[in-house]
């Protein structure tokens, strides 16, 4: 089904926000990890939750949160179109992107279907996922994340990750299987959902997470590691 807004400009046009939609965003300055969710809140449910869990307090959280009391999926404005000022900054400023989402699969199935053209970061997620129980598989072509134009991929790097989490996968995050705005919103999550965020996070251990763009802006972020994959950045002054 075509999405009902070809981008930004048509969606803000004709949506209000703060009533239709609204966006979200945290994270530290100069974060070279981002962690979004473009279709989170009730579009997809789901995805929005597990975007802010994996980003935490060090990597860039971004997501377009649905809240519309139904029809959220008319919010619904494809990866490749995606052009919202504040996501494309999340992204374009990043070395490495985490890009959440959600598709319906078979109900009794709890599965990811992974992609995107960050080949190393989709290979350590998945085995991440798979040795925390968690079934993954390739995405499918028309889920694939594969187009530069995807936002995932508009790193700094010009790659990015992106996990397709089924109906079943992202209720089982919620207790009873609920994954309706009350529930959501009241913070409660199940051991699955810590589990899933916990394994999702652990692809970036070693990376830095922080490059400073100033004097002292952060001097923890430039740690030893062992990991022949680090996103280091550095300027001397």
């Amino acid at each position: 089904m075509a999405d009902l807004y070809a981008n930004w400009a048509a969606l803000a046009a004709a949506e209000t926000a703060g009533v239709d939609y609204q966006l979200r965003s945290a994270g530290p300055a100069g974060a070279t990890w981002a962690s979004i969710a473009i279709h989170g809140g009730g579009i997809e449910a789901g995805s929005g939750e597990m975007a802010r869990e994996v980003a935490g307090t060090r990597m860039r959280y971004y997501e377009l949160d649905g809240m519309k009391n139904n029809g959220n999926g008319n919010l619904h404005i494809t990866s490749t179109n995606y052009d919202e000022p504040g996501g494309l900054t999340a992204v374009t400023t990043a070395c490495r992107c985490l890009s959440f989402h959600g598709y319906t699969g078979d109900n009794q199935v709890p599965m990811t279907e992974i992609g995107g053209l960050d080949t190393p970061l989709v290979a350590q997620v998945t085995r991440n996922l798979q040795a925390g129980g968690f079934a993954v598989s390739t995405a499918s072509s028309e889920i694939a994340g594969t187009r530069p134009a995807n936002i995932c991929n508009r790193t700094t790097t010009s790659g990015g990750a992106q996990l397709e989490m089924s109906e079943a996968l992202r209720r089982s995050f919620f207790p009873g299987d609920d994954f309706s705005r009350p529930v959501r919103e009241s913070g409660a999550r199940t051991n699955t959902f810590h589990r899933y965020a916990a394994a999702v996070r652990a692809a970036s251990s070693g990376p830095a997470l922080v490059c400073t763009g100033g004097v002292n802006v952060s001097r923890h972020s430039l740690r030893p590691t062992a990991s022949a994959d680090a996103d280091l950045r550095a300027t001397a002054q």
